[in-house]
């Protein structure tokens, strides 16, 4: 006899595997007592769950230091290419253009380093700035632009300058 002549019309099957999960849940519950959990099973358990929260701590530790010492040594190895680049860029600018463009950036900011009594002098403003473009662009770089983008370039170190 198939199972659907014994079950009302208008259960589905779905309906049938909900009302088995919760008998045999309800088997399972009436048949454990709490006498077939012991201590000792319960205190191994914890040991081990202690074990493995000391190992995790441990290993999210070493993952941090990790992540540390890769971090320092990306940040050196910036630097050391910055610096590297700074030097060959840097002698890629000749003296005499460089004194020639702090000579007249300096005569350019003179107005406005005087009205503000926190700057420094434009001479020392303007060599900064230029220290800052040089080791950011080429001379041919910087020559190849119009005046509006070799100002803006300089802009953000004239900023950094100002008050040092």
């Amino acid at each position: 006899m198939p199972c659907r002549a014994w079950l009302p019309n208008r259960w589905h099957h779905g309906q049938v595997r909900f009302v088995a999960v919760c008998l045999c849940l309800l088997l399972a519950v009436s048949c454990s007592s709490s006498s077939s959990v012991n201590e000792t099973d319960v205190a191994d358990l914890r040991a081990e769950v202690d074990e493995l929260k000391a190992a995790l701590a441990s290993s999210t530790e070493s993952e941090i230091a990790l992540q540390a010492k890769v971090e320092e040594l990306q940040a050196r190895l910036t630097r050391s290419t910055q610096a590297a680049s700074a030097g060959q860029q840097a002698i890629a600018w000749p003296d005499d253009y460089q004194k020639m463009w702090v000579e007249i950036c300096a005569a350019i900011m003179k107005g406005a380093v005087e009205a503000d009594p926190l700057a420094g002098s434009a001479q020392d403003i303007c060599a900064c700035s230029l220290k800052g473009l040089m080791k950011a662009f080429t001379l041919r770089e910087y020559e190849s632009w119009g005046q509006e983008l070799k100002d803006a370039a300089a802009a953000p170190y004239v900023t950094i300058c100002w008050s040092l």
